[in-house]
């Protein structure tokens, strides 16, 4: 089985479009693939239609996903919903009220930013989101384009990263929240790339901990091109806790061929699948 259970698409802050990730994805190989765009499962839907019509045919088995920014103690992570039904009420009414928040924060991103001499911020990320919600990939794209930076890298260590002109802190809802909202809608909750967010070992230990009272069921234990130490140390860390594992390229575009769909290290094999409970409770 090859799985990618994190992905992106222009729904999002992605740059292919869910049928194009779709064909991606099988020609990559993935036979289990995740559309997890943030805070909006447009996407998803727009698969499921064409694939349900038989306007599009793939050997990809599709898992309906979603990635939703939460607070744990007063930090900002994502948890990322697997086997999701996309009609839940109480799942749109979190969706429609994260899309809120971002529209929000994107006003004030682009305030900030013309603040320092840059012009045109909100209508030129407008322009690069399309009809997806602006986000901070969009900002950085514009920053490029506009020739403020040079890449999209450079521009967050500039202007949009952590503690930067352009970091704008949000109220996320709380991390019990969105895990029982996502297990009410009839999916999975998972810890998105845990290792990504630039904590202490202890701190870590405490995030996970954290995830598993509010009764999470999987830690992304491989996200992207990651080094086979961090895998069995953050394996090794999650023996106290009673979750399962996933695992996903956090793919974006194509450009950044250190994430590309399906390409990320294989999971160990001490953990415990979370696709194989899934299939087994099925």
């Amino acid at each position: 089985m090859l799985a990618d259970l994190h992905t992106h698409s222009l729904a999002s802050d992605g740059v292919l479009a869910p049928a194009e990730l779709l064909a991606r994805a099988e020609n990559n190989g993935v036979n289990l693939l995740a559309l997890t765009d943030h805070d909006t499962m447009s996407g998803v839907q727009a698969l499921q239609a064409s694939l349900a019509s038989g306007e599009l045919q793939t050997t990809v088995e599709l898992v309906p996903g979603v990635e939703i920014t939460t607070m744990v103690n007063g930090a900002c992570v994502h948890v990322v919903g697997l086997w999701l039904d996309s009609a839940h009420l109480g799942l749109q009414r979190l969706l429609n009220g994260q899309r809120q928040v971002r529209v929000e924060r994107a006003e004030r991103i682009a305030f900030k930013l013309e603040r320092e001499g840059m012009q045109g911020v909100l209508e030129g990320a407008r322009r690069h989101a399309g009809d997806a919600v602006i986000s901070r990939p969009h900002f950085a794209r514009y920053l490029v384009e506009r020739q403020y930076c040079t890449n999209e890298q450079q521009a967050f260590r500039r202007w949009l990263g952590k503690s930067k002109v352009g970091d704008v802190a949000c109220i996320w809802p709380e991390l019990e929240e969105v895990v029982a909202t996502v297990q009410s809608a009839g999916g999975v909750a998972v810890l998105a790339h845990p290792t990504k967010y630039g904590l202490t070992r202890t701190k870590l230990d405490c995030l996970v901990g954290s995830f598993s009272e509010a009764k999470g069921d999987a830690i992304e234990l491989v996200s992207g091109a990651q080094q086979s130490n961090v895998t069995n140390d953050l394996l090794k860390l999650c023996e106290r806790y009673p979750v399962a594992f996933s695992t996903g390229s956090d793919f974006h575009s194509p450009a950044q061929t250190w994430c590309d769909l399906g390409q990320q290290p294989a999971m160990p094999e001490a953990a415990e699948p979370i696709w194989t409970l899934r299939q087994a409770a099925a």
